[in-house]
């Protein structure tokens, strides 16, 4: 049995059991949510959800009551704490978690969302990283180069329908590659450490089929000058509940 904690998201709304080793859902889960959250959009998919941090932040960020929430997950340990994450939070009425592959999905999920969102592992060469452990390569190393993960990601979304990713800064110009031709409405955020730096994130929002002009955006800065606290204003208010627009 692997040795899990309990950690609290959302100013203690959300309650997240997830692995004590390893790959561990933090700043990017919640940005990926409140990202999701400013999209209007009702049937909605995660692919690769881990845990379900994302995806059930977002269950409690938006209370719609005919929202479809779905996480796909390849990994039974990580999809069985999802589920019971779900039960623990009291959405499992609201949210689904599937076990199954984001690069080999079933036929059901194509063409079936309005909103594909993801934080894929960050690494495509299982070079990439040193730690031997096997359980924190598999949350770190995709498994397939990313534009394969994407073209997965679009391939589930409807026509029109949008796009929604978290990766590293210096991957950026492999998402624009992979969704030139297919994507447009093309929103960047970059989210930088603190205010002068340079992004080490960037999230990527699209339209699928969309032939509109790419939008940088502002970006965030995640913490104040050095001394000046642990947060900046603006991600201690998505801490709180609030969106993020993309």
């Amino acid at each position: 049995m692997i040795e899990t904690t309990h950690d609290i998201f959302l100013k203690g709304a959300l309650t997240i059991e997830q692995p004590s080793k390893g790959y561990r859902a933090g700043t990017d889960a919640v940005l990926l949510a409140a990202a999701a959250a400013a999209i209007p959009a009702k049937k909605i998919l995660e692919a690769g959800c881990g845990v379900g941090t994302a995806l059930l932040s977002l269950a409690c960020l938006r209370a719609d009551s005919d929202l479809a929430l779905i996480g796909l997950e390849k990994d039974e340990a990580a999809w069985s704490l999802a589920s019971a994450n779900a039960v623990r939070n009291k959405v499992a009425g609201e949210v689904q978690f599937v076990l199954g592959d984001v690069l080999a999905p079933d036929e059901a999920f194509l063409g079936q969302f309005d909103l594909v969102f993801s934080n894929p592992p960050y690494f495509d060469d299982d070079h990439a990283i040193r730690d031997p452990d096997v359980s924190r390569q598999a949350a770190y190393i995709l498994g397939a180069p990313l534009d394969v993960w994407i073209k997965a990601m679009l391939a589930m979304a409807k026509p029109k329908g949008r796009f929604l990713m978290i990766h590293r800064a210096d991957r950026l110009p492999d998402i624009l590659a992979a969704l030139r031709g297919k994507a447009g409405d093309i929103g960047i955020c970059p989210v930088r450490p603190r205010a002068g730096d340079p992004a080490k994130r960037v999230l990527v929002s699209a339209r699928k089929g969309s032939r509109a002009p790419l939008r940088l955006l502002a970006g965030i800065d995640m913490h104040p000058p050095v001394g000046e606290g642990r947060f900046s204003a603006d991600y201690q208010a998505i801490c709180d509940g609030g969106a993020l627009a993309v």
